[in-house]
């Protein structure tokens, strides 16, 4: 297993973890809750010993490497619909790493924020939740580029799921851009996208 893949690979699982995690909230209202708090616990993690730390390990991501596989193997609608929001994310990611301004203005917003994610007892606690999707609004929603979220209208006019919507979005723009920083690139998914799917199926177990 050549390790740059693999570590691109664990990449994309984090973004296609936020897209279903997403996925899951706006169509039913609710989602994986350790999934999404090892997502959001992502836009923390500074200077990890490897990729896959930066989602706590691989049992952080596995619902990302599950997806991944399952594009291989089973294609459902729902799984395209987790795909269609990674694929923005990673369009959206491409676009903040042209931006170092962006960058900088989201670091220093994610910084105000850490402090209370580091004293809350649930990373998903609403206020923790409430400020990283100000600053997906503020810093990603102003891009050129935004991700409808198609899902139940119901769950999508309640502020507390839309702003969930949003952190976990933000997450995924950050394993997005992890994804570049590694050597990920859109032509890889086409040409090495059957071993990405190998890659992601074996470390899923």
């Amino acid at each position: 297993m050549k390790r740059p893949l693999k570590e691109q690979t664990l990449a994309f699982a984090g973004a296609l973890q936020a897209g279903e995690l997403v996925r899951q909230i706006a169509t039913g209202g609710q989602c994986s809750q350790q999934s999404a708090r090892n997502s959001i616990n992502s836009l923390f993690v500074k200077d990890p010993e490897s990729t896959e730390a930066v989602f706590g390990g691989l049992s952080g991501i596995r619902l990302g490497l599950t997806m991944t596989n399952e594009m291989a193997t089973r294609a459902s609608d729902d799984s395209r619909q987790a795909m269609a929001y990674a694929s923005g994310l990673l369009r959206l990611s491409m676009l903040v790493r042209k931006d170092e301004d962006r960058q900088d203005s989201m670091a220093r917003s994610l910084a105000l924020v850490e402090p209370a994610w580091d004293n809350a007892e649930d990373p998903l606690d609403p206020s923790i939740v409430a400020q990283l999707a100000d600053i997906y609004k503020s810093e990603i929603s102003t891009l050129p580029l935004r991700i409808q979220v198609h899902g139940d209208p119901t769950y999508l006019k309640q502020d507390e799921k839309v702003s969930l919507i949003r952190a976990l979005l933000l997450a995924g723009v950050r394993a997005g851009f992890l994804w570049f920083q590694l050597g990920g690139r859109p032509w890889r998914l086409l040409f090495q996208r059957g071993k990405m799917f190998r890659i992601a199926a074996e470390l899923a177990g």
